[in-house]
């Protein structure tokens, strides 16, 4: 019950306690609905309860609790963006910006990849009790989350002033509407041809 207490306390000293909050749920729920979901739930229903919760904490992530507690922001835009699909925003560009209360970013930081580490968890699991409708469900949580973790680490890891404003994007979305991902597609497939 001390854990408990322990917790709740650093929760309130969280500088933005309701997003912290909220994002701890948005975390959280997805994984609860999975485990006990069946018991009171058909599979289809907890399918898309799973999903639908899933895509809340990506959005939530994403767009609120990213931007109140570690002062990030990352989207994907492969129209307008000449260095790469995806754009960042930081409190590196707004220095000396209000600092980051270290309790939020602990905590922030160790949700957002812990979430993808317990659904590949779940994942293996699936593999050996050969489950592939709940397989498909995790693949799709660990998609999401794990690319929500991976927006957050490229946007922490960008810096404004270096040359173009972008970091290496080893990892992203093509961008369908150029040409010169032709030439990338055709390296890719010449892997996979027999001579």
């Amino acid at each position: 019950m001390d854990h408990v207490r322990n917790f709740y306390q650093m929760i309130l000293k969280s500088s933005h306690p309701v997003a912290m909050g909220l994002h701890l749920a948005g975390k959280s729920l997805p994984i609860v609905f999975y485990v006990v979901g069946s018991w009171f739930m058909s599979f289809t229903a907890q399918f898309i309860t799973v999903l639908l919760l899933l895509a809340a904490d990506f959005y939530i992530t994403k767009n609120i609790t990213g931007r109140k507690l570690v002062q990030l922001r990352w989207w994907y835009d492969s129209v307008n963006s000449e260095e790469g699909p995806l754009s960042f925003e930081s409190y590196k560009q707004y220095a000396p910006g209000p600092p980051i209360n270290p309790i939020d970013s602990k905590l922030f930081w160790l949700s957002t990849y812990a979430a993808p580490v317990v659904w590949i968890v779940f994942g293996i699991m699936c593999l050996l009790q050969a489950k592939v409708l709940y397989l498909i469900l995790i693949i799709m949580a660990v998609c999401l989350t794990g690319w929500n973790a991976h927006g957050f680490r490229k946007c922490d890891q960008w810096d404004p002033s270096a040359q173009g404003g972008q970091s290496d994007t080893w990892l992203q979305f093509p961008n369908i509407t150029s040409f010169s991902n032709l030439g990338n597609l055709a390296r890719v497939q010449s892997i996979f041809r027999s001579n």
